[in-house]
């Protein structure tokens, strides 16, 4: 037991208790310790003590809708007084709703398989393109390749399949079977060229990678639009493209991750969607903006060729055997009721008020201001991104990382002083906690991104003047 707790029994329970992800408990206790948060309109929260914050994280980069929307609430009240729960052993409306609406969205990857979150789905992807291949076959083709300083989960095949080597310390052996190339990032290229005059060396190392590895024993390719927990990392327009195209070149299957990027965090209902026809994924995962964070909820989407190839229905595909004419896997709340009731609400209000183009448009602004304010301060190194979805690399003077890293923790905490919540780069790898994130709900308003842009601003003009 404490030895005594505060006067609000909760913190002391929470000191006592409840254990926080990504977090140094000694540290957040020295500190001032988490905020207990209890309310939330538009994308403003509210703690405890009544005070509140532009909340420029959206939660966990997933609150695109803002918070206090009642068509949500009466989305989850209206089935959970109807049917609370039944898995997917079975069907029910809302699920079967939600996955056409999807399939309109993603026509070429019309079959959708619902989890609880970004991990599971892209666990789910994993499965099914490694059984996929020893349906067609061709059993060796198990290899999946992402990119440097990736996140796609915190289980241990996500964690393998991801390029963030601090998430993995202690938890190995990993599963085996994934590799990673170099990541898309202009700014501290990993080959010390320049766009355009570098021919995109960066995708071309899948095509490296896949020959190094054989292409016999490469299944899919995984990619994020926009590396987002990896620090913002935009690649070149004509990036993705280019990896389509090495994937078809070596009939790799082209996994795309949009658990982030998704759902108008970019300025598009999908991140890869604005690169155009070229690129056609097999597997796009999903979960974040998918129900806003109102419910958990996730999906991984796939190609017909995929399910039918599994179910045996597909040209070429070997007859089945035992139990492999369908896919072995289920999540309890896989398409739960109430989340995927939830959801439809959800993207009513993305479609009805035009969100995903106001990302855009809200974005544009975002970065231009930030831009302007933070023109020729010497702790900024870079800014960038796609819709509300934006990185500001700090650096210092010595150019040592982890005088990077505490600058940036020093950042996020004088703007949570000020009232702002922004995220950084947590664990991604020893020279790369160096990144404030901003990822605001879409529905933040012209006045509110003045508010962050001046925020930011004048905390770098204390915090980093003061550490160079």
């Amino acid at each position: 037991m404490l030895e005594s707790l505060t006067a609000d029994p909760l913190r002391g329970w929470d000191q006592e208790h409840l254990w926080h992800p990504l977090t140094a408990h000694g540290a957040l206790w020295a500190d001032a310790g988490p905020l207990m948060l209890v309310e939330g309109h538009g994308a403003t929260v509210i703690d405890a003590s009544g005070r509140p914050y532009l909340d420029a994280t959206g939660g966990l980069w997933c609150v695109n809708v803002g918070y206090g929307r009642q068509e949500l609430v009466a989305a989850a009240s209206d089935q959970m007084a109807r049917l609370p729960f039944f898995p997917l052993t079975q069907s029910h409306p809302p699920a079967i709703r939600l996955a056409r609406r999807l399939a309109e969205l993603l026509p070429g990857t019309p079959r959708v398989f619902f989890t609880n979150s970004g991990s599971e789905a892209n666990e789910v992807a994993f499965k099914v393109v490694r059984q996929y291949w020893r349906r067609r076959g061709q059993p060796e083709r198990f290899k999946i390749l992402g990119r440097d300083r990736a996140y796609h989960g915190s289980t241990l095949a996500t964690l393998a399949a991801g390029g963030q080597a601090a998430r993995r310390q202690d938890y190995g052996p990993l599963p085996t079977g994934f590799g990673q190339v170099a990541a898309p990032y202009c700014h501290r290229c990993p080959f010390q060229l320049t766009y355009p005059a570098c021919d995109l060396r960066c995708a071309d190392d899948f095509d490296r990678r896949i020959q190094h590895e054989g292409p016999e024993t490469v299944a899919a390719v995984i990619v994020e639009p926009i590396t987002a927990g990896g620090g913002v990392l935009v690649p070149p327009d004509d990036y993705l493209a280019r990896v389509a195209a090495i994937c078809r070149k070596y009939d790799v299957k082209l996994m795309v991750d949009e658990v982030v990027t998704g759902f108008g965090r970019v300025g598009a209902w999908f991140g890869h969607q604005e690169r155009g026809p070229a690129v056609s994924p097999d597997v796009v995962t999903m979960a974040k903006g998918l129900a806003s964070g109102y419910q958990p909820i996730g999906a991984a989407a796939f190609a017909d060729e995929l399910f039918h190839t599994i179910e045996g229905t597909f040209p070429g595909t070997l007859p089945p055997t035992g139990a492999g004419d369908h896919f072995r896997h289920i999540n309890t709340y896989g398409g739960h009721p109430v989340a995927t009731a939830v959801a439809l609400a959800n993207l009513d209000v993305l479609a009805r008020e035009g969100l995903p183009e106001q990302s855009r448009a809200r974005g544009a602004r975002l970065l231009q201001e930030l831009a302007q304010a933070l023109a020729g301060h010497p702790s900024v190194r870079d800014i960038r991104g796609r819709g509300l979805l934006v990185g500001i690399e700090l650096g210092t003077a010595s150019g040592e990382p982890a005088s990077a890293a505490a600058l940036t923790r020093r950042v996020v905490a004088d703007l949570r002083a000020r009232g702002l919540l922004v995220g950084r780069t947590t664990d991604v790898g020893p020279d790369a906690d160096n990144i404030v994130i901003l990822a605001p709900p879409l529905v933040i308003a012209e006045d509110e991104v003045d508010r962050l842009v001046d925020g930011v601003a004048a905390t770098l003009a204390a915090t980093g003047s003061a550490n160079m």
